[in-house]
């Protein structure tokens, strides 16, 4: 697998299917069945950028919230998950909630 130039404009979904031919290529063949090991090791990557921010590494920051998009769009190409478009499903029904989601500011 070659090395994706900076700049590369690719799709959400793109990436799924690219990350996880990857991660098949590295052996970590995950399955749906694999769901909870996924969620753990997204919420260990999550752990991982608090870490930095803790440290304040601001580069390995950026480096740990990659891994979360890594992890969370390989285990949406295993689940047949189209990230991008619940993506914007989501912030289109976002768009008509009321300011902080009716709760009163504390």
């Amino acid at each position: 697998m070659k090395n994706v130039p900076n700049g590369s404009r690719r799709s959400i979904k793109d990436w799924q299917r690219v990350i996880t031919e990857w991660a098949v290529s590295k052996g970590f063949c995950w399955g749906k069945d694999d769901v909870d090991t996924m969620l753990l090791r997204i919420h260990s990557e999550v752990s991982e950028a608090s870490e930095a921010v803790r440290d304040n590494d601001a580069a390995g920051f950026a480096e740990e919230l990659a891994d979360i998009f890594i992890r969370l769009a390989n285990l949406c190409e295993v689940w047949g998950i189209n990230l991008e478009e619940e993506v914007i499903k989501k912030h289109n029904k976002n768009l008509n909630r009321p300011h902080l989601h009716g709760r009163p500011k504390k």
